[in-house]
């Protein structure tokens, strides 16, 4: 996130054991959240497991494709977007008016003029650009994993490109390295067996290089990899053009963040190593023999090797004997931090600390270089002159006297920096990759300018919501806000923060609800309608412990009642002026509430669910509480009651080597019964109900599985899911509208029972073509605070999938009689 962290005491204890934890401290509690679903009641987190998932998840999941019984849910998804989202105008992101879209990890711009580039993101998988940004394709959609970490391009044969997977910015475990010989539109997977921690999970990346020597051929290039290891070896190697991997047995250096080629000397590499055996050991390591062996250079000038945290590492041609490292803080206490940015000199073996002032200002957190050190940061020394540095952590700053000052630069745009690279050809061009999405300047970093119209790689979190009329879809997400859709595949900001769940007034669609992670301050509830916008908070008590995305969830019969989770359920019956609890804890003891459920049928009736694995129902609106037995020591992410019969509901369970989904039938009077036994082992985020085809479907971390027997068999869900993390699902009955929050390819949707055939333009259903219809989607293009009428299908005029300002066009080109081409306007489908 984009401010200052401060370091967590108790550390031994997960953070949603701790109380609330600081509302800056982001990316590590997102962390531990996210791990501690998929972990509990373990201390270790399942890397191996996970890592076992993906590498084997095409034959996985070939295994319910083939099924011979036809799925009930036939037909695809379509993608809702967002394909970039407007700033939610939090006073921090200041993207200035532009599109954010998510979190990049790698940018490789052009390997020749008017080429492709590609983008690397956090779980969105690789994008492929042939027009500088202005339109953007997806590669990687159906590969064993979308988390990215290193992008490399052969600079001889510049249609191979290789990928590593697991992104080492969120310690996640990746299936190794996928290559491609025809720029990414096709991919075969490397072997892993090299490059496997203990327990068979897979390195994730840091970076991945081609070394020019050898490129351009087939068989013999030699392939350099900075991964984050557990074990002392944190460099990977390839002498075969990727197809097989080694650590470098003598390269006793940790995690490798950083490597860079020396800038005129051919096979002569530099290495930043983060973490090694000793603290003496942390620091840069050169190699003169393309990564095979590697030295390690004098020790950086600091006071105490054990802070040197995360390494990056620049170089520059004009001065190819210097190399300078920007270096973060491991210290406890002020962990995250600028430990400095230092100079290594070739000729006089020895290091120079240069002065950086300016990059530090403590007391303004918007202008600070911030403490998340080890998770964004990135160095770019200008090729032609190096008295230009650019560097950036949470905020981008530049220098014109070699590292002696710095200003603030690129502060109007989203912050959380991971990537700054020049354009091969004009070095005036710079690329930035940061967690709100791709960024350009085209005047050496004076302003900048968003590429992220067509991205579609938002993570968004669980809580999203869905009005009756499906006019309207909201969700949180990492380090993005929350978003509103109303039609179009842009979407509108909501509020800041790393958002999380949401509800939707189904009586008045212009009030919204929304919330930010919970912090020290509790929780980040906001309400929002055609007037104002307000914090709903009072009566929540700060202390209490809450998970990072706590649930929020609004009555079924009465919209100004809500309800929230700490580890105690709370309640408020005017639209959240005041809140109180109506439960004591109803966790194990040290756990939170993770997700709440009243039945649609019988509000007096509210299922809670919670991380230690507790399942709890009311019957009596909280007056008593039954627990459930049965369920395994997991924890629970998900509990959603039947739509008709208050008695029934689906639980979801995290983790490994249990059963995913349970169902009770009499209101938990008796234990759960496991109706996921043909799930895949793998962890489980929600689960919906489909009464009118009588389905079950299930949100995993690798897609939708659906029943049509109470789970006696399961097949994939419907086609065209990207291979992605679901958050979450929901389904409303009265469009037939079945929404999946995925983390990492933004939300899609699935019309169940296929859409009926429409009039495309008539957008108000009375027979015809008119300025009214045009009015309407004008009103959804512009997020009218309130619009009577389904827009999709009837709105999509050109039937590309979704709503735009063609289809605005294409309607008062009709409604006036000129022509509209090839379009589908005018026509019934």
């Amino acid at each position: 996130m984009c401010a200052s962290l401060i370091a967590l005491t108790c550390a031994a204890l997960p953070a949603y054991a701790q109380g609330p934890v600081n509302s800056n401290e982001d990316v590590e509690a997102r962390e531990e959240w996210f791990w501690a679903q998929r972990s509990f009641p373990f201390k270790s987190r399942p890397y191996d497991q996970m890592a076992f998932l993906h590498t084997n998840l095409s034959r996985i999941l070939s295994s319910y494709a083939s099924s011979s019984k036809m799925p009930p849910l036939g037909g695809s998804w379509r993608s809702i977007g967002p394909v970039g989202f407007w700033d939610p105008g939090s006073g921090f992101f200041g993207s200035g008016g532009q599109l954010d879209a998510g979190r990049i990890s790698v940018i490789v711009p052009a390997m020749t003029a008017g080429g492709p580039m590609y983008l690397g993101t956090a779980s969105g998988g690789v994008w492929r650009s042939t027009d500088e940004g202005g339109t953007w394709k997806p590669l990687s959609d159906n590969e064993c994993s979308l988390t990215t970490g290193g992008i490399a391009i052969d600079p001889q044969l510049t249609n191979r490109v290789y990928i590593g997977t697991g992104e080492a910015n969120s310690t996640g475990r990746g299936c190794g390295v996928l290559r491609s010989t025809d720029g990414g539109d096709t991919w075969t997977s490397s072997s892993t067996a090299g490059i496997q921690v203990s327990g068979g999970g897979v390195v994730s990346f840091y970076t991945m290089l081609v070394d020019k020597a050898t490129a351009g051929t087939v068989s013999s290039t030699v392939m350099i990899a900075g991964v984050n290891f557990s074990s002392p070896n944190g460099i990977a190697r390839s002498t075969n053009s990727g197809v097989t991997w080694t650590t470098v047995p003598s390269a006793n250096v940790g995690s490798v963040t950083s490597i860079v080629p020396h800038p005129t000397q051919a096979s002569t590499y530099y290495a930043g190593a983060r973490a090694a055996a000793t603290p003496a050991g942390r620091g840069v390591y050169r190699s003169t023999d393309a990564g095979a062996t590697w030295t390690q250079l004098p020790a950086l000038p600091v006071a105490d090797p054990a802070s040197v945290g995360r390494i990056e590492l620049s170089t520059s041609k004009v001065q190819p004997n210097m190399l300078w490292a920007l270096v973060a803080d491991v210290t406890p206490g002020n962990s995250g931090r600028l430990l400095g940015l230092f100079k290594y000199d070739e000729t006089t073996n020895a290091w120079t600390k240069l002065a950086a002032a300016g990059v530090v200002t403590a007391g303004t957190t918007r202008g600070d270089f911030g403490t998340q050190g080890g998770y964004d940061l990135t160095i770019a020394v200008d090729p032609r002159d190096p008295q230009k540095i650019f560097l950036a952590g949470v905020r981008a700053y530049r220098s014109f006297d070699g590292g002696a000052s710095f200003q603030p630069m690129a502060m109007e745009i989203h912050c959380d920096w991971h990537v700054i690279v020049f354009d091969r050809f004009n070095p005036d061009i710079m690329w930035a990759g940061t967690d709100g999405g791709v960024f350009v300047s085209r005047d050496a970093g004076n302003t900048w300018v968003a590429r992220n119209a067509g991205l579609a790689i938002a993570q968004y979190y669980p809580g999203i919501s869905i009005h009756p009329q499906a006019t309207r879809v909201m969700g949180g997400s990492q380090d993005n806000g929350t978003h509103l859709y109303t039609g179009s595949l842009f979407w509108d900001g909501f509020s800041g923060g790393d958002g999380g769940y949401t509800a939707i007034n189904y009586k008045d669609p212009t009030i919204l609800w929304g919330e930010s992670q919970w912090s020290t301050n509790g929780a980040g509830i906001v309400r929002k309608d055609a007037t104002s916008f307000r914090s709903r908070n009072t009566g929540i008590v700060a202390s209490d412990r809450g998970a990072f995305i706590p649930p929020l969830v609004m009555d079924p019969f009465n919209p100004a009642k809500l309800y929230f989770g700490t580890h105690r359920l709370y309640r408020t019956i005017n639209d959240g002026v005041l809140w109180a609890p109506i439960s004591a804890d109803l966790t194990g003891g040290s756990g939170v509430i993770n997700s709440i459920s009243i039945s649609p049928a019988d509000s007096n009736t509210i299922y809670v669910g919670t991380s230690d694995g507790r399942v709890q129902v009311t019957h009596d609106h909280g007056v008593t509480f039954v627990l459930a037995t049965g369920l395994p020591a997991r924890t629970v992410t998900h509990v959603v009651a039947h739509p008709t019969d208050p008695l029934r509901a689906l639980i979801t369970v995290s983790g490994f080597g249990m059963g995913h989904l349970f169902e009770t039938q009499d209101g938990l009077a008796s234990a759960v019964k496991n109706i996921g036994t043909g799930l895949v082992d793998a962890p489980a985020n929600s689960a919906v109900y489909i009464p009118t085809q009588n389905v079950i479907a299930v949100g995993m971390d690798v897609g939708v599985f659906q029943s049509a027997d109470n789970g006696a068999t399961w097949a994939l869900g419907p086609a065209g899911l990207p291979n992605a993390i679901v958050n979450d699902l929901v389904y409303q009955q009265a469009t037939g509208t079945l929404v999946a929050a995925t983390y990492g390819r933004g939300m899609w949707a699935y019309q169940v029972g296929g859409q009926a055939a429409v009039l495309r333009g008539d957008v108000n259903a009375d027979g015809k073509v008119d300025a009214a219809d045009a009015l309407i989607v004008q009103q959804a293009l512009a997020a009218a605070a309130s619009m009577s009428t389904v827009v999709f299908p009837r709105g999509d005029a050109n039937c590309n999938g979704a709503i735009d300002a063609a289809d605005l066009v294409l309607i008062l080109r009709a409604a006036v009689g000129l022509s509209t081409g090839s379009s589908c306007v005018g026509s019934i489908r």
